[in-house]
């Protein structure tokens, strides 16, 4: 074995600290070995563990009893449920339970269990139901194939991944019609489903999401296409009918060609560890070696022989404002302060760019002195965790014609400035601002001409105020700006500054566009709702002064 191999990690190593909750049970659920992911994720720290079917109430517990009592009369070679776990702190969990057979007896003698959170997940898909227009512009940047189909087979959605994976252009695809489109698909045993079987139709007729449906279908060159589909109702008319269809699918022709042929413990564990975008490192502290597995090194787009096997070498693939506090968290763990450690940073690809990772390690291996000798860890990427949380970060603070806040965080954004003011004691300006005559410019020339005047007010208001500031739509045609730091004389003079500057736009007959404020100073003690208050009293004074006008209280 050349020095290379040494320094690899074990498969024990690999499962003993992978995220992943795995263990084996016996078919009576009782449990022979765990990893302390499965511990943690139970909430309990000692053994031996409740029973598998004991750890879940109702349905569920029969759920696991009767698929133990499958695979011990041989009938099955994995099973998987999504159920729900209460643990011992009270807290609830939605996990996902998958078992397989360990070796070839019929029945087996004992059965491997990986167990995952999938409560965030479950959050997430429910946030982004909640609106179709939100959900469009998530599926354009999605990695997976996305499908928008309605109640009479039009296909209303469709991003460029679905046609790539489909094998039809992506015009003919978003003007078709499911079941004109040519598309034949086969179930896992390679036999053609009838049309009315594939998920999405099953879905339209009956109401019922389908999860994780395997699919094959042929692509140009004669070879089948696995894909793995989810399909959800997306809304519902007034009589409660299914009026679209969503539909989620990746390509998983590589994990499925892999299942077919993967049979023993080992290679089912690869195969599950791979479908999480994991990869592995090893730390020898005394040789100063830290060493990539190949799929941790393929995560960054290397080969396993291209990244430097020593721990300088890899914390410079660090960005720089994460590496100080990565340091300090592994030698936190290091000196025992920590049990292990867990991070999120930034890191280096091949290509230049930097990607999220999560990276999460422990001490595996400590001398007679108790001094760390060998650290075991995992690196996943989790860029597209990183981003979805930012799509829903500004879906949930942004308005999305105009990019401005919404009024729901312009709220809290002015609380949290009015609490500053009055700790600091200092001056806070608001103005609220009324398009003139907006429903007018509606009426004549059309939604898209007041939504087009609504842009071009946000974009003004945003290209005048400083970067302390904030803008925010306070209603269909009203806006709001905060001002901290400015007196009420400072809040009069930015208002007529901006009442000349809307002047100089105009709707598409060439008329002016004018508009109405009201502008007030933050008094001692006073709260926001007081504060809008008085600002919407000056603003419909200035309306029933004539409008174009700014109204101000008098010193």
């Amino acid at each position: 074995m050349d020095a290379r191999a040494r320094t690899d990690p074990t498969l024990d190593d690999l499962v003993r600290h992978a995220s992943t909750g795995i263990g084996s049970v016996d078919l009576d659920g009782r449990w022979r070995s765990g990893n302390r992911a499965l511990g943690e994720l139970l909430a309990r720290d000692s053994w031996p563990l409740p029973d598998l079917p004991a750890l879940f109430e109702g349905r569920d517990r029969v759920k696991v009893e009767r698929g133990l009592k499958r695979f011990a009369r041989g009938d099955r070679d994995s099973d998987v449920h999504d159920l729900t776990l209460k643990r011992p702190d009270g807290r609830t969990l939605k996990v996902r339970l998958d078992l397989c057979r360990i070796g070839d007896d019929s029945p087996p003698s004992a059965l491997l269990v990986l167990l995952a959170d999938i409560t965030a997940a479950r959050q997430i898909r429910r946030q982004l139901k909640a609106s179709e227009a939100r959900m469009q512009s998530v599926i354009r940047a999605m990695a997976e194939g996305v499908v928008v189909v309605d109640r009479s087979g039009g296909i209303r959605i469709a991003n460029t991944r679905a046609a790539e994976l489909l094998g039809i252009g992506q015009e003919r695809l978003l003007t078709g019609q499911l079941g004109e489109l040519g598309l034949v698909f086969h179930d896992v045993n390679g036999d053609p489903l009838a049309p009315g079987q594939v998920p999405v139709a099953r879905t339209l007729a009956t109401g019922a999401p389908q999860r994780d449906v395997t699919l094959g279908l042929y692509d140009a060159d004669g070879g089948m296409r696995w894909l793995e589909m989810s399909t959800e109702p997306v809304q519902t008319d007034s009589e409660g009918r299914i009026e679209a269809v969503v539909a989620t699918f990746s390509d998983i022709t590589r994990r499925h060609m892999a299942e077919l042929k993967l049979r023993d413990s080992e290679e089912r564990l690869s195969l599950a560890m791979s479908g999480a975008k994991l990869g592995f490192w090893h730390w020898e502290l005394e040789r100063k070696v830290l060493s990539f597995s190949e799929s941790a090194a393929n995560l960054l787009g290397y080969a396993d022989d291209e990244v430097v096997e020593s721990r300088s070498a890899i914390m410079e693939l660090v960005h720089a404002d994460d590496r100080e506090a990565l340091i300090q968290r592994m030698q936190a763990h290091l000196d025992a302060f920590q049990r292990d450690f867990d991070m999120d940073v930034r890191m280096c690809r091949k290509s230049g760019d930097f990607a999220w990772m999560n990276i999460r390690g422990r001490v595996v291996t400590r001398g007679k002195d108790d001094a760390p000798r060998r650290v075991a860890g995992t690196i996943m990427d989790i860029g597209e965790r990183k981003q979805l949380e930012a799509r829903l970060h500004e879906l949930a603070t942004t308005d999305g014609l105009t990019g401005v806040f919404n009024r729901r965080h312009g709220q809290e954004w002015m609380e949290a400035a009015l609490d500053a003011a009055e700790r600091l004691n200092h001056p806070l300006g608001f103005v609220l601002l009324d398009i003139d005559h907006f429903k007018q410019v509606n009426d004549r020339f059309g939604h898209d001409a007041g939504d087009e005047v609504l842009r071009q007010i946000a974009a003004l208001l945003r290209d005048r105020i400083r970067g302390t500031d904030a803008v925010a739509r306070w209603g269909g045609e009203e806006f709001a700006v905060m001002l901290p730091g400015t007196d009420g004389a400072g809040t009069v003079q930015f208002a007529q500054q901006l009442l000349e500057a809307i002047r100089k736009l105009s709707t598409p007959d060439g008329r002016p566009i004018t508009s109405s404020l009201g502008a007030v100073a933050r008094r001692a003690g006073e709260g926001s709702g007081e504060l809008v208050k008085r600002a919407d009293r000056l603003m419909y004074r200035a309306k029933q002064a004539g409008r174009d006008r700014v109204e101000a209280e008098a010193d």
